[in-house]
């Protein structure tokens, strides 16, 4: 009876449905075509066989496949076998007990999986705990956990297992089918088998008990069994190969008719059924795929080959943490994100062109592509060109009212469903883009390829828009408008922005005069866009934005933050605002005080970004792109909600592989010391969205200084790492920008035994004895070699002493001679100085002697009165040669005092006549000298100079040193410049004294040729001397230096190369 009205009912509903091919879907027919991201995974991808049976996912992320032979692992980078010696067994089902430990059963084989302490998953074998008398087992097709027991299910056998904490047998039941099981499921705490023929039983305390009213269950094999919504709870909803569906509430067993029936009819094979998180079901088929229906029946989705999948034979079906849905098929798995916020239109849904525009109107989809427009068709499920419509381009697609206006190969309006072409009087000229005006509805701007167009609206229906004229000033190819808030017109062309405000005087006469048209010049690399209707543009002076107030474009700081990594940037039509960057494409946030920074929060949106953009009144983003079409929902956009971690995956040395806990998870392990100090680390990010696209960073905390830049690199390699407390740390960024959990391994590198304490103590004790010895042994030798030493050197010491008195002499004639050198000068002055006198000397004898003969004979006269005045001539001559000869007297003084060896006690003496005499002494001794001298000297003494305590034959020596060096400098520039041919220098030397504060300053000043920068530190040298060999000794500076600081003074030179040369003395007053 429940079988006769079950065939009822499907052929009511199917004679419905097959009339009523509109409502095939529940939800709109353009969202249910479009194709969820979906990965494949063949086999030569996992190196193992084609057809997977059972899949399960780890509390770590890590995923795990039963193939027919084998179970691998993989964790979204790599793929690792896992059963070693059991590699060729089936495994048929994998589960997870509410620990997170995995168990797997197969062909006679049953087990769990665990880490082995360097973190690679291992099996452990439980089949012996299965009694002898059961065996062969066969297959094993499930398993459940409940109330602290595994139910182990096979064709033939239910078994339940208790087990201790080292998974020995603590107890064990079992249940012999009749005629053999299908499948257990577990469902509210209730364990239901589908025995074959028999119908579906339960698990009622020990007892095995047939549901009531399902008998007609076990004529097809029973494979799914779901909650199901209803007001009778609970609820079930059941699914067999063939036979369709059926509902199980408290008031029995019903069938239930849906969508899925005719692909049953044709002969699929339903597999397998899950309930997903939104309340709808996944159901596996033989034969057509994956489907998504809801609780009325209605198909949702379909993800079959159509859609990418490798295979329509699906085997199963599992969600992961991330809600995405494992696919297992008969060649390898694929991973659909079923709760993805995209869906993506290409060549399968007729979208085989690149798509620059984008129009949703209701339930009708334009999209404008390089080949034409296209309209999506409901009834194929498929967008199909628009034939009426020919255009290579269509770059504008724009809603008035009913209509829609076309841009393309030419200007097209689409009314009624009907095509009605726009006059164009300009031929060759192409229409690119329309803008209807806010405040100026009647009027139709077209950008063109030569300029602007205007278009009134038509009075009648067969001609929606009639042509007005171009407008002036704007000549050239125009590609976009912007309408600002202001309601001005920006339209741009190349390397240009136009300006104007629309003006409107009546539903048909327009005046193009009346549009003000102002340009802008902004150069041929520029991009330009409205935000928050402002007008901005981008180019090589950075971001600017127009300033009405202003009338030109400024510096837009709203954007500083993020203007030095931007290449493009776009208000799309969802109200964000979007730059380009050398990494992608990032949304910006618009804070508080108006300016913007990149939003951080992880998003899928970032990938789809386009400047083809269209925002539906449902609130879905549409974005138009190389590809196709890409439908972005923004409410399922949550990225928070998936667990996103990364894990250690193994860590080696150069010989060995180390133990690993919890794949660097638990942060509270502590360091482990090694010996090695070479690790390679590799690792994984179990998130398997586009994983190929998951980027890796490290931070070696003790050798990095931050964390490194982002790479694919899947492994860390260090060498050679000093001793020392590290710590390894690891994180994934996934295609989203959203930064995962990170892993750590905390290590210590030890120093190798050579640099270990007692390495060191050895090292001491080692050298402490051989310092020892050695020193015994050079103690020894050197005892013997200090007798032969002093030997060496009392003869040594008797040669130093001789050639020490043979310097000092030397010494003291080098400086004798220097001495005899200034007096030999001095005595040619004292010798010119001497002869002046005695010449008056002299001369004044021989008229005294005349005066004489004169007086006698005068006296012979009788002449006494004349006599007595020739005898006062005679007195005075006299009194002259007395004078002249105390002069000599004293000039020989002078030469004698300078002559002899001081006595080393200091005298009051007048610097100014010392200074005055020895310049004078200079000059003629230089003279009588070199009769080709020439030189003028001046002098300029200050009065106020008192007289200081000084030893006047050492300061006498001073200054003939430095007046004798003076003359000698400017007489070789005079020379030079005579060879030269230039007589017009002049040579000088100034003698100069002046009393300071607490000193006497004497200066002497040549205009000679100066002292070169490279030699003036060394002029006070010893032996140094810039005067050719032999005429110099390289004394006279370095013993004025020591004189004058005997007197407790300072000597100093200041000199310019080509100018001359001051040489300053100053002497303390005290």
């Amino acid at each position: 009876m429940s079988h006769q009205l079950h065939k009822i009912s499907l052929f009511l509903f199917l004679s419905f449905w097959l009339n009523a091919p509109l409502i095939l879907f529940a939800q709109s027919s353009l969202e249910s075509v479009g194709k969820l991201p979906l990965t494949t995974y063949l086999p030569e991808d996992y190196n193992g066989q084609p057809r997977v049976l059972t899949s399960v996912q780890s509390d770590d992320g890590l995923m795990y496949f039963g193939l027919d032979y084998g179970l691998l692992e993989y964790d979204g980078v790599s793929w690792r076998p896992v059963l070693g010696d059991d590699a060729s067994i089936i495994i048929r089902t994998l589960a997870k007990d509410p620990s997170g430990r995995i168990f797997y059963g197969g062909q006679d084989r049953f087990g769990y999986l665990e880490l082995d302490p360097f973190g690679v998953t291992r099996s452990v074998s439980l089949f012996h705990l299965i009694p002898e008398d059961f065996l062969p087992v066969s297959d094993f097709w499930t398993i459940h956990f409940m109330d602290g027991f595994i139910f182990l299910q096979s064709r033939k056998y239910l078994f339940r297992l208790e087990l201790e904490a080292d998974f020995s047998l603590k107890s064990l039941k079992t249940w012999t089918a009749e005629t053999g099981f299908g499948y257990a499921f577990l469902q509210n705490s209730t364990i239901f088998l589908h025995q074959i023929e028999k119908g579906l039983y339960k698990l009622d305390g020990d007892e095995i008990v047939l549901v009531p009213g399902t008998e007609v269950l076990g004529r097809d094999r029973l494979l799914v069994m779901q909650p199901f919504p209803g007001a009778s709870q609970p609820s079930y909803l059941l699914g067999s190969f063939t036979s369709g569906f059926y509902v199980m509430d408290r008031e029995g067993l019903r069938p239930f008719p849906s969508q899925i029936d005719p692909f049953l009819e044709k002969g699929a094979i339903l597999y397998r059924g899950l309930l997903l998180e939104d309340g709808n079901y996944a159901l596996a088929f033989l034969g057509v795929g994956v489907v998504i229906m809801n609780p009325k029946g209605e198909i949702i989705r379909r993800i079959n080959s159509e859609h990418g999948l490798q295979s329509d034979t699906v085997f199963g079906i599992y969600p992961d943490q991330s809600k995405g849905l494992w696919i297992i098929t008969e060649n390898g798995m694929a991973r659909a994100d079923v709760g993805s916020p995209v869906l993506t239109y290409g060549k399968d849904e007729g979208v085989n062109f690149s798509v620059i525009s984008i129009l949703k109107k209701g339930q009708e989809m334009y999209l404008g592509t390089r080949n034409g427009l296209l309209r999506f068709d409901p009834l194929s499920n498929k967008f199909k060109v628009v034939p009426e419509i020919n255009s290579l381009e269509v770059l504008g697609i724009r809603v008035d009212g009913e209509d829609i206006i076309v841009a393309g190969q030419q200007l097209n309006v689409l009314r009624d469903g009907k095509v009605i072409s726009l006059e164009n009087p300009k031929s060759g000229t192409r229409p690119i883009y329309t803008l209807i005006p806010k405040d100026n509805p009647n009027m139709l701007y077209v950008a063109t390829s030569t300029g602007l167009s205007v278009y009134s609206r038509g009075l009648s229906s067969k001609t929606p828009w009639e042509y007005v004229g171009d407008v002036p000033g704007i000549d050239r190819f125009i590609f976009h408008f912007f309408e600002d808030k202001d309601g001005d017109i920006w339209t741009p062309g190349l390397g240009v922005f136009f300006q104007f405000s629309p003006k409107e005087k009546g539903l048909r006469y327009m005046d193009l005069e009346d549009h003000k048209v102002k340009s802008f010049d902004i150069g041929q690399e520029a991009g330009f866009y409205m935000i928050d209707g402002e007008i901005y543009l981008f180019n090589a002076e950075g971001m600017q934005k127009f300033s009405k107030s202003e009338g030109r474009f400024v510096k837009a700081k709203e954007f500083e933050a993020v203007e030095g990594k931007m290449i493009d940037f776009n208000e799309s039509s969802f109200g964000r605002v979007w730059i380009e960057t050398k990494e992608g494409k990032v949304l910006l946030n618009r804070l508080a005080d108006g300016t913007y920074e990149e939003d951080k929060t992880p998003s899928a949106i970032n990938s789809y970004l386009s400047l083809y953009n269209f925002l539906d009144e449902d609130g879905i983003i549409w974005f138009g792109t190389t590809k196709g079409l890409v439908r972005f929902d923004p409410k399922k956009d949550n990225q928070a909600d998936k667990p996103f971690f990364t894990l250690l995956r193994r860590i080696e040395t150069k010989t060995d592989t180390l133990e690993l806990v919890a794949y660097g998870r638990n942060k509270n392990i502590s360091a482990r010391e090694l010996k090695a100090n070479s690790l390679r680390f590799e690792f994984a990010a179990p998130f398997f969205e586009d994983e190929k696209k998951t980027r890796y960073q490290t931070f070696l905390e003790g050798f990095d200084a931050d964390w490194v830049d982002w790479t694919e690199n899947k492994f860390k390699e260090y060498t050679n790492l000093s001793p020392g407390e590290y710590t390894f740390h690891v994180r994934a960024m996934a295609h989203t920008g959203r930064i995962s959990e990170e892993a750590s391994y905390s290590f210590v590198v030890l120093p190798p035994w050579y640099a270990t304490w007692w390495a060191y103590l050895i090292y001491a004790l080692l050298i402490g004895g051989i310092i020892t010895a050695i020193i015994k042994w050079r103690s020894k030798k050197l005892k013997a070699e200090n007798r032969i030493l002093e030997e060496r050197v009392n003869e040594r010491t008797a040669a130093l002493e001789k050639s020490l008195a043979e310097l000092k002499s030397a010494q003291a004639q080098l400086i004798q001679s220097e001495k005899m050198a200034s007096l030999g000068e001095l005595t040619a002055g004292i010798a010119h100085e001497i002869q002046n006198p005695l010449n008056f000397v002299n001369n004044f004898s021989e008229l005294n002697k005349e005066l004489v003969l004169e007086a006698k004979e005068e006296l012979g006269k009788g002449n006494i009165d004349e006599a007595k005045n020739i005898l006062g001539d005679i007195v005075e001559n006299s009194e002259k040669i007395n004078h002249h000869g105390k002069r000599a007297e004293s000039i020989v003084k002078g030469m004698l005092q300078h002559s002899r060896t001081g006595s080393g006690k200091k005298e009051l003496t007048d610097l100014n006549i010392l200074a005055d005499e020895y310049l004078r002494l200079s000059y003629h001794g230089l003279r009588a000298k070199d009769k080709s001298f020439q030189s003028d000297f001046k002098v300029d003494l200050d009065p106020n100079v008192p007289k200081l305590e000084v030893m006047p034959q050492d300061i006498g020596r001073v200054f003939l040193n430095l007046i004798n060096n003076a003359f000698y400098t400017v007489n070789q520039k005079r020379k030079k410049s005579q060879e030269q041919g230039e007589g017009s220098f002049k040579p000088l030397v100034t003698v100069k004294t002046k009393k300071l504060k607490g000193d006497i300053e004497i200066t002497v000043m040549d205009n000679g040729d100066g002292i070169p920068e490279s030699i003036k530190s060394k002029i006070f040298q010893p032996f140094f001397t810039t005067k050719p060999t032999g005429q110099g000794t390289g004394l006279g500076l370095s013993l004025s230096y020591d004189i004058v600081k005997a007197h407790g003074g300072e000597i100093s030179v200041e000199s310019k190369e080509g100018e001359g040369t001051v040489f300053i003395i100053q002497l303390p007053l005290v």
